[in-house]
């Protein structure tokens, strides 16, 4: 079973919905202690806990997987989210959860050190 750990900008409802299908998925908004975390602690704590870390922040965490991979270190992969695919607007979140739930299911994540898109 593949860990996940959901960004900050990702509702908590996500990983619920997660949990309910048998996941192990953790919402950054959901813990006190991660919120404002740093996205290279974020990285760092994913990688540490074997989890698939989900964001939209590309820009951001496209940089990072790059000093890593540089550095020689593997991360526990990377899914971004295409903000064309995904557009901000009311069922934003719904479709996201779905498309995560699909690849719970397929057990279709990235393999350590890679990256893929949603």
């Amino acid at each position: 079973m593949t860990r996940v750990l959901l960004d900050e900008m990702l509702a908590p409802a996500i990983a619920e919905q997660l949990r309910k299908a048998g996941g192990d998925a953790i919402a950054v908004s959901e813990s006190v202690d991660l919120r404002q975390s740093t996205d290279a602690v974020l990285l760092e704590l994913a990688a540490t806990e074997s989890r698939v870390l989900v964001t939209d922040n590309v820009k951001d965490f496209r940089i990072l997987e790059r000093a890593w991979l540089a550095q020689g270190r593997l991360h526990s992969g990377l899914v971004y989210i295409n903000s064309k695919a995904y557009p901000m607007n009311r069922g934003r979140m719904g479709s996201i959860a779905a498309a995560l739930l699909a690849r719970h299911h397929a057990n279709a994540w990235p393999e350590p050190g890679t990256s893929d898109w949603l």
